[in-house]
């Protein structure tokens, strides 16, 4: 299911529905499958995640240790830093940079 899901670019749900209007699930083993399927699908996003890492993983790693370094050392304003990271607040940055080793 994932693999066809990547190929034809629609969720794993949208496969198992064409699985079962092409006949290759029968009703009850349709609505099992699917129930479960959901269930994984709402785990995954549930689940939320760590700001400071995604905001990482947006930017870059080097990136942003040299923008909070730079705003440290008083070379970037913190208003600069704060619009090239896409955060808004000093402590968000100190936490960032505690995260990264920078401070």
């Amino acid at each position: 299911m994932k693999r066809l899901s990547r190929e034809f670019k629609v969720s794993t749900l949208v496969i198992l529905r064409r699985m079962r209007d092409a006949g290759g699930l029968s009703a009850k083993e349709f609505r099992p499958a699917y129930d479960d399927e959901l269930a994984r699908l709402v785990d995954l996003t549930s689940g939320g995640g760590d700001f400071y890492r995604l905001q990482v993983a947006r930017v870059g790693r080097r990136f942003a240790q040299a923008v909070i370094s730079s705003a440290a050392d008083g070379q970037t304003t913190h208003r600069d830093a704060f619009r090239l990271l896409g955060i808004s607040k000093t402590d968000t940055l100190l936490k960032l940079g505690k995260n990264l080793g920078v401070l």
